[in-house]
């Protein structure tokens, strides 16, 4: 950590590798690492006096990974919920004309004789008309229903509901499947996909009484994570509109500031214990687990949160590591690397 330069170079991550390690290199004092778990195995079991410390940037970055999980299972309430507006369909407009009058007449003398009890066949045979004109004056509940554009095609088993469905839309009601259920319960003996069809072009859609556009997880959680200081007054007025529309992530930006504080500030550690208690408190699960982590691990998070150390040298002599394999593609191994690692500048 002094000298800022790798001493050695491990052929993995378990945390027998780094207790056989520390164990054929007695007296290391300090172990700054991050929160996994092998690491902090292996430097127990190889070094059992030396003192842990949890990196700094590392706590935040676990923190700043929780909160993210926590704003994704909340982003329902950042949107402004919808409001349906369903626009009570027009009548029908009523037609007129000597075929319209003509249909109306045949179709009162029809249902007039239907009524006096007699059969579909007896029924033509007075209006003097075809046994299947008859029977479709006689299924068709209303006249208005075999006028129109197409009227001498069969009228829609469905004409019947058509007043009771228009009704049921303008109640709020229009799921397809809870309509088909009523009116099937009302005698109708047709297909799903006919009403199906029919509320395609009746049904009114609803609409979103406002589009908010809402910002990413990520972005929320940049805001959250960020000092103060540092945000703009866009950032500070998004964020603020966001905590106002959901007190979940009000209470969740309160938690992780807090601990964010502890870590920017050294000498924190003592206000350590209350922070997991509050946290430990909140109905969230992601932020009870990581309280829980904090929890197993305190003292390091402590010695993190009071000792001058961190990671800062090792992560970034890990992307001169990384540089020097991808020389090395085709020719690397461990004892090469282990060669090239501390000697190259």
């Amino acid at each position: 950590m002094h000298t800022r330069r790798p001493i050695d170079v491990l052929p993995d991550r378990t945390a027998d590798t780094l207790a056989a390690w520390l164990h054929d290199h007695p007296g290391v004092q300090i172990i700054c690492r991050d929160r996994g778990g092998s690491y902090a195995d292996g430097a127990r079991k190889g070094a059992p006096d030396a003192i842990q410390v949890a990196d700094r940037w590392h706590l935040l970055k676990n923190l700043s990974d929780t909160v993210e999980k926590v704003i994704r299972g909340h982003r329902r309430c950042l949107r402004t919920e919808p409001t349906s507006v369903l626009v009570a369909p027009a009548d029908e407009p009523v037609r007129t004309g000597r075929r319209a009058a003509n249909t109306r007449q045949r179709h009162a003398a029809v249902h007039a004789l239907r009524a006096e009890g007699l059969s579909i066949s007896a029924t033509a045979r007075h209006p003097d008309m075809d046994v299947r004109t008859a029977r479709k004056y006689a299924h068709a509940a209303t006249a208005e229903a075999l006028i129109g554009p197409n009227a001498s095609s069969r009228p829609s088993i469905l004409a019947p509901f058509h007043s009771y469905l228009r009704q049921r839309l303008t109640d709020g009601v229009h799921q397809t499947a809870v309509l088909h259920a009523e009116i099937v319960a009302r005698g109708y003996q047709g297909s799903l996909r006919v009403l199906r069809d029919w509320l395609t072009i009746n049904r009114s859609r609803p609409a979103l009484a406002t589009a908010v556009r809402v910002p990413s997880a990520r972005r929320i959680t940049a805001w959250i994570m960020r000092p103060g200081h540092k945000l703009t007054d866009d950032d500070r007025a998004d964020l603020a509109d966001a905590r106002r529309r959901c007190p979940d992530l009000d209470t969740v930006a309160d938690l992780a500031r807090g601990f964010a504080a502890l870590v920017r500030h050294q000498g924190t550690g003592q206000h350590l214990d209350a922070w997991i208690n509050r946290a430990r408190h909140a109905g969230y699960p992601e932020i009870r687990g990581f309280a829980a982590g904090l929890a197993g691990d305190r003292d390091a998070v402590v010695a993190g949160l009071t000792q001058p150390w961190s990671s800062g040298p090792v992560e970034g002599q890990v992307n001169r590591i990384k540089t020097i394999k991808r020389q090395m593609y085709g020719r690397a191994n461990l004892d090469l690397l282990r060669k090239r690692v501390p000697t190259t500048p």
